[in-house]
């Protein structure tokens, strides 16, 4: 094979290389080569001797480079790249978080329409999600923190860090980060897909990428909607999504919009008492962001605003029985940096950031009601604001086969009177032989609670305005390879509880929120991929082969509870997939997932309005694609839960059997 060689670096996103389609390996990088040439002092240096050496990741340059979470972790960063999303059989990134090892996607709506999300045993409020680099967690309950305002086509890639990352991301990374990455195109074009299937199932979306020499835009718009695959699952989706970057010197600029709604029948989601409840969410985001790429720093400066309206009936029949409304609106900005020096590579950020919260039932009573935007017959009665400061500082050095990083993060919030909390963590990687490599980290996390833990009183649940943070001290061990045609891990983690949140079942039959004393959980995963590549000219050949492992054990210290959320956790997980390509334009995708889960959930019987305590049933799914292409035009046909298993992520909400769907896309 003739090799490709280049001349000269530049900061342009891999562009140059991704045009070539071909894989290009890079390894060791002197780091020191920048620092020495750009010495203007006045004593030579020896460039024979370093003096620094920092060993880079290998990557396959197919793709842009980790966009927010390769800065600190010292781990294997979990990837799902554009290739994944177009063969997946998947409608949503949901689906496709789902086959990662130590990510628990717990469905309640199928397509999109709400799942929660957990990683290593987390409950499903403590993970942190971004959307190029910035955080949309959403303040009111880790239910909507997947409700974000793009579509699964505009993604480009998705990138999940386990573990503790609140030392470089803040408060509610406690068990993981999850970062949506779009990314513009220099070039332009239009993509089309329409799909429809089983129980009236429709999607059409459409996607324009406008490219220019210094200003490029992605627009994107999604509908879908369903008649429901039993009673009262029905659904209807909007997306439009907006980025546009400009500038492609040391100074870019982004701007990002984005507008999500979505509207339910939520049959059994939050009580089985009541199967007509029915939700309709609207999310809005406005996003600047600017990067300034000098020679020996990097600094990215963030301004965000988002905005989520939740509206709920208890029967959808008879609104005036009960109903909920909620407005949040979380506004931020962020300045995250880092600087390179003969002593290594420093971190720093600030982020400042203020909830909002205005609702007719969370938060403490408001002197004056407020109306709520659009609906005069609705007012707002309670509310509850919080202000957080949190700045980070790590740094990183290497030196031959070692590489250390550690820091600390200050997190400042006015609900817990303005009392600077410290969250330290350090980390270690040696380089093995034949490109392996171990690491070990010791970090520490916290997690504030949500309005919806302090306040939410409904007709089953009760808040309570005491809670105080979670807290956690998170141990990591890892063996890792992501060189060449075989990528492997073999992960392993024990976590510290403190103070733990969750919803407890009570002597009145209801269920209230308390801090459970001490809440431990180990566990570990392993991941094995083999893609071999078009290495070959065979009419039938394997693309990518993959295995994954994952284990999970909570230690409850404190006292026996019945508990909703916090003692569920995801036991065991197996995933088994493979892509096939067939005489290079027909790609077979099959993926098998097997789940078995911890703790019990109260079964409801809707006939004698009587609740059993239940263990979760084991269970195994398969999904399946076929895509035909034809140039850019490929036809495709997909199968979810192919064995029509009957099971459920969350006690009493029955996931969908087999679910067929057809469609064509032009890309």
């Amino acid at each position: 094979m003739e090799p490709v060689v280049f001349k000269r670096w530049s900061n342009k996103g891999w562009a140059v290389m991704a045009s070539l389609h071909k894989v290009i390996i890079m390894g060791t990088l002197c780091f020191s080569y920048q620092m020495l040439a750009q010495d203007q002092g006045t004593h030579p240096s020896d460039s024979s001797q370093p003096g620094f050496m920092l060993e880079l990741e290998e990557v396959e340059a197919t793709e842009a480079l980790p966009a927010d979470l390769e800065a600190v972790s010292l781990k294997p960063i979990l990837l799902i790249t554009s290739q994944d999303i177009s063969e997946a059989s998947a409608t949503s990134h949901e689906d496709l978080l789902e086959y990662l090892p130590q990510v628990d996607i717990r469905q309640r709506g199928r397509h999109g329409i709400q799942a929660d999300l957990s990683i290593q045993g987390g409950s499903f409020d403590q993970s942190m999600v971004l959307l190029n680099g910035i955080n949309l967690s959403d303040p009111q309950t880790g239910h909507f923190q997947l409700n974000l305002p793009v579509d699964l086509q505009s993604i480009s890639r998705i990138e999940v860090v386990t573990g503790s990352a609140a030392r470089r991301f803040g408060t509610n990374a406690f068990a993981g980060v999850v970062n949506l990455v779009t990314r513009p195109a220099d070039s332009t074009f239009f993509n089309a897909m329409l799909r429809y299937g089983q129980h009236g199932l429709y999607s059409a979306n459409l996607k324009s990428n406008l490219g220019g020499k210094q200003v490029n835009t992605l627009i994107s718009l999604n509908t879908a909607g369903s008649k429901g695959y039993r009673e009262n699952t029905d659904f209807r989706t909007t997306h439009l999504f907006i980025h546009t970057t400009a500038g492609k010197g040391k100074l870019k600029t982004h701007v990002m919009a984005g507008l999500n709604t979505r509207a339910f029948g939520a049959n059994a989601f939050y009580t089985p008492c009541f199967i007509h409840q029915y939700e309709e969410t609207t999310t809005g985001l406005a996003a600047l962001k600017m990067e300034l790429n000098r020679s020996r720093s990097y600094w990215i400066l963030n301004a965000y605003y988002k905005l989520n309206r939740d509206h709920f009936l208890l029967d959808r029949h008879n609104p005036a029985f009960y109903s909920n409304d909620h407005l949040t609106r979380v506004t931020g900005t962020d300045l995250n940096g880092k600087a390179s020096t003969r002593a290594g590579i420093t971190h720093t950020g600030l982020h400042f950031r203020v909830e909002q919260i205005r609702s007719t039932s969370l938060g403490e009573p408001l002197d004056q009601e407020e109306s709520v935007p659009f609906n005069d017959s609705i007012t707002f009665s309670n509310g509850h604001l919080r202000n957080q400061f949190n700045w980070n500082l790590n740094h990183t050095w290497g030196m031959d086969r070692i590489t250390l990083s550690g820091g600390f993060m200050v997190h400042i919030n006015s609900d817990l009177n303005f009392r600077p909390s410290l969250f330290p963590g350090v980390d270690i990687r040696l380089q093995l032989p034949e490109s392996f490599r171990i690491y070990a980290s010791a970090n520490r996390s916290m997690r504030l609670p949500t309005f919806t833990d302090l306040y939410y009183q409904g007709p089953t649940n009760v808040g309570n305005p005491q809670l105080i943070h979670e807290k956690a001290t998170t141990f990591e061990l890892g063996l890792y390879r992501n060189t060449g045609m075989l990528h492997m891990s073999l992960n392993s983690f024990y976590r510290l509880g403190e103070d733990l949140i969750d919803w407890v079942w009570m002597d009145d039959e209801k269920w209230h929120t308390m801090n459970l004393t001490r809440v431990d959980a180990a566990g570990g995963d392993l991941l094995v991929q083999y893609r071999p590549g078009n290495h070959t000219n065979k009419d039938i050949h394997f693309e990518r082969i993959e295995a994954s492992y994952t284990f999970t054990h909570l230690t409850k210290v404190s006292q026996q509870v019945t508990s909703r959320y916090v003692l569920d956790n995801l036991k065991h997980k197996v995933v088994l997939g493979t892509n096939l390509s067939i005489a290079g334009n027909l790609l077979f995708s099959l993926k098998i997932t097997g789940q078995d889960r911890n703790g019990t959930y109260l079964a409801y019987n809707t006939e004698t309005g009587l609740s059993k305590e239940q263990p979760f049933d084991p269970f195994v799914l398969v999904d399946l694609k076929l895509d035909y292409a034809i140039g850019r035009f490929h036809l495709f046909i997909e199968a979810t839960n192919l064995l029509n298993t009957t099971y459920n992520d969350i006690g009493n909400v029955i996931q969908p059997g087999r679910w067929a769907l057809a469609g064509f896309a032009v890309r």
